[in-house]
């Protein structure tokens, strides 16, 4: 919510000094996909850390879950940075996606109840 606020306010200022109007929708639009990237980008390696946790915990099946460091530094170990974005490109298809569109509609709700725009 807060980056989508950040993001529509800084299109709406670019919007201003172009003289443009009648442009909520496309702004309401664009920053929420880039909010949506920003959401994936900040989530994902953590998510990647979460799955490998439970890999490793499955493959030796009555253990307990290794140690968080442990799972950072095997990740690292094998891919180096790169481990830590793996499949990101198919989190922002799936979770992009549906994060545009909450937003998008969250926007839009907001103007049919008569609220100012995000960040106008």
């Amino acid at each position: 919510q807060v980056s989508f606020d950040m993001f529509a306010g800084m299109l709406y200022s670019v919007a201003a000094s172009l003289n443009l109007t009648n442009v909520k929708a496309e702004i309401s639009l664009v920053a929420a996909f880039c909010a949506s990237v920003m959401a994936c980008i900040a989530s994902h390696p953590g998510d990647v850390i979460l799955t490998d946790t439970y890999k490793i915990a499955n493959k030796d099946e009555g253990q307990k879950l290794p140690k968080l460091t442990d799972v950072v530094a095997e990740i690292y170990e094998l891919e180096g940075w790169k481990g830590f974005l793996t499949g990101l490109s198919a989190r922002f298809l799936h979770v992009g996606a549906i994060i545009t569109s909450q937003l998008v509609l969250y926007d839009y709700i907001k103007q049919l109840l008569g609220l100012p725009a995000t960040g106008s």
